[in-house]
């Protein structure tokens, strides 16, 4: 079990709202962290899972493997997010996998904290309003990959993966490469040109965004 107070800023999450404040707290005490340093998968496509995982810290590749074996990132998540909630209640198996970036801290939570901190009342319209949020990324996502060029969706998921409290993501190359689908070297050399304009600075597998406003006239509208 942990201590709430470690972990205020998740109280936030979409998948609590309308609880009060002992529901919250009750609900991440009945949770289980877990550090993760290296790369690991929480999730497997396929598989089942008794729960779901909030975001502590750090980030989460959610990927997406076709029956001959290609391979795409759907979304990177973040701090805050919730991954597995609707295979955890639905039982069904994990629609895609999710693998934690380094440095990343979850808490795993048992689908029978959910049912028993939540009541259905709430579960079910904030579920619905994630599902939502979900599908509004989908259709952004696809938009950008069927009508933008490589500039733009570079732009796009830069401005996804960031935000103004949080304006550093820790991603190689190649896999902003994928996520974008460009190749390492077309990545590389729009990263370059961003940091020459001053809108991004790069270190070792990450990007630092330093001018939001600057990155955004350049991209297409988000909403």
């Amino acid at each position: 079990m942990i201590d709430p107070s470690d972990y205020a800023h998740l109280l936030d999450s979409p998948i609590l709202s309308g609880l009060s404040q002992d529901q919250k707290h009750a609900l991440l005490a009945s949770c289980t962290a877990r550090v993760l340093k290296t790369p690991t998968y929480i999730l497997r496509q396929g598989e089942p899972t008794t729960g779901s995982y909030f975001i502590a810290s750090g980030r989460v590749e959610v990927g997406y493997v076709d029956a001959s074996g290609n391979q795409v990132i759907v979304h990177t998540a973040i701090a805050g997010e919730m991954l597995g909630e609707v295979e955890a209640l639905s039982g069904r198996p994990c629609a895609c996998s999710c693998r934690t970036l380094p440095d990343t801290t979850v808490l795993f939570c048992p689908a029978k904290a959910l049912y028993a901190h939540v009541p259905s009342q709430i579960l079910i319209p904030n579920l619905c309003t994630i599902l939502h949020d979900r599908l509004m990324r989908e259709n952004r996502n696809r938009t950008a990959d069927h009508y933008y060029n490589a500039q733009q969706r570079i732009r796009l998921y830069l401005r996804q993966l960031t935000s103004d409290a949080d304006d550093s993501v820790r991603i190689s190359q190649s896999q902003l490469g994928v996520v974008i689908g460009c190749s390492r070297q077309t990545v590389n050399r729009m990263l370059g040109e961003l940091r020459d304009e001053g809108i991004i600075e790069l270190g070792r597998n990450a990007v630092r965004v330093l001018d939001r406003q600057r990155l955004a006239d350049g991209a297409p509208a988000v909403e």
